[in-house]
């Protein structure tokens, strides 16, 4: 309920924590992949600190969605060029922002260049440069970035289960080591049942992550 955040604690989200924390899970992403910049501001980050607060005590770290125009949508920058100096600036403040308010975040989970999202393709860059960005502004304080590999596009000719191997194989060896990319269990959404995905396996010098 983040009209009543940071002021009123739910004792739903001390459930929902002693929930998760039975079955071993410690993260959590509250927002989103399709995610708004607004979780990023200061009115945002104070109301994701008070749920990190609470969530804490049962061993649950918070993670952020990023979206990768955030540093035009509320950062009044020109570009979100991953390699631009300004936007890496503009990372590295905003992630230094984070950690003071929530000392323990874990980092991003990024969905970009898919269904719409935007991501580093936009300025002729690949994902690795766009993890990297993100990874390298996080590392400092022990941060990871997760960034999902399940990308379509109804503009790209490939089939949609060839379209992430296609995009990350090449990028192997390149992925900073503080960046896990996402797979889901097969290359399709939602299929009852279907091929285990092709990046398994094909990427032995980058983390994998299920989604």
């Amino acid at each position: 309920d983040w009209p009543k955040l940071p002021g009123e604690i739910s004792p739903r989200y001390r459930d929902y924590a002693r929930a998760n924390a039975s079955l071993g899970i410690n993260a959590i992403v509250p927002v989103n992949v399709n995610a708004n910049a607004q979780f990023l501001t200061a009115e945002y980050l104070a109301k994701i600190a008070a749920l990190a607060d609470t969530l804490r005590p049962y061993g649950i770290r918070m993670f952020l969605t990023a979206r990768f125009r955030a540093p035009i949508e509320i950062g009044q920058l020109k570009t979100a060029d991953p390699l631009d100096a300004d936007v890496i600036k503009w990372w590295t403040e905003k992630s230094n922002e984070i950690y003071k308010a929530i000392p323990d975040f874990g980092g991003f989970l990024v969905k970009a260049n898919s269904e719409g999202q935007p991501g580093p393709q936009a300025y002729k860059r690949d994902h690795a440069d766009g993890a990297n960005l993100l990874a390298d502004a996080v590392k400092p304080h022990g941060g990871i970035v997760i960034w999902r590999a399940f990308v379509y596009d109804d503009k790209v000719p490939d089939d949609r289960h060839k379209q992430a191997y296609n995009e990350f194989k090449p990028l192997e060896g390149r992925f900073h080591a503080n960046v896990v990319v996402q797979v889901k269990n097969g290359a399709i959404d939602f299929m009852p049942r279907e091929p285990f995905h092709p990046l398994f396996g094909a990427m032995p010098k980058t983390p994998l992550a299920l989604e």
